[in-house]
């Protein structure tokens, strides 16, 4: 059946009006009960104590989106979208969309003049991500700290209390990545945490196995396969993060 879901990982907070109220940008995903996911963006204001949605605009089907944000009282969504001999299911086309909220509430999308990149390791650089769930519906406990971050074909990071470099490959196929689990290198301390070796064996077997990668709500999803079982890693940014 039809069914439209609230994206509640990610929103944005800000003014988009020349009175400097403070709006929210929420996302929602339409889904008509075929193969289509259709991403709309909603501006939310508060009127005598209640919340209420005053615009919202058509993004695009099976976009991925890779950051929300408020600047300079306009919205700025980075999704990644089909290109032009993508399919459906693996968009690789990188794309910013901005809009800016006119006098009758109606959202304005400026032309987009920055440069199209495609779907590559290269635009993991420069943040750093928190394992959240080994794969859906399976929650990282809280005491424990994943990290991950890109950099000149490696991933590197920390699991447990040790440190890892793994090789990473990019394949033609915009998102697809070979992770050359031979090529990794990891230091050898002993950890207080009596479940540490097991989380570190678990953790260096899954990225072992990832074979593609993309966002969902902001976060970052690699997706592999161990032993004939597929599952998708999530990880959220870290705050302190930045992008280029």
């Amino acid at each position: 059946m039809p069914q439209v879901i609230l994206l509640d990982d990610i929103k944005a907070v800000g003014s988009l009006t020349e009175n400097n109220k403070k709006m929210a940008v929420v996302l929602l995903n339409y889904s008509p009960g075929g193969t289509g996911q259709y991403l709309y963006i909603a501006v939310v204001d508060k009127e005598s104590g209640h919340l209420k949605n005053i615009a919202t605009q058509f993004v695009g089907d099976r976009f991925r989106v890779k950051d929300l944000k408020i600047m300079n009282k306009k919205i700025i969504l980075d999704v990644i979208q089909p290109g032009k001999n993508d399919s459906a299911c693996c968009p690789g086309d990188v794309v910013q969309h901005v809009w800016y909220l006119d006098s009758n509430n109606q959202l304005i999308e400026e032309p987009n003049t920055r440069k199209i990149v495609r779907l590559t390791p290269d635009i993991l650089s420069n943040t750093e991500w928190r394992l959240e769930s080994w794969r859906y519906g399976d929650p990282v406990s809280a005491e424990n700290d994943i990290r991950l971050r890109y950099i000149n074909g490696h991933f590197t990071g920390s699991v447990a209390c040790n440190n890892y470099t793994v090789t990473v490959k990019s394949e033609p196929r915009p998102g697809f990545i070979n992770v050359l689990k031979q090529h990794t290198s990891v230091t050898e301390k002993q950890c207080n945490n009596p479940l540490a070796a097991e989380q570190q064996q678990r953790y260096l077997e899954q990225l072992g196995g990832v074979n593609q990668f993309t966002y969902f709500a902001g976060k970052l999803a690699l997706s592999y396969q161990v032993n004939g079982q597929l599952g998708v890693m999530i990880f959220s940014k870290e705050p302190s993060s930045y992008n280029q």
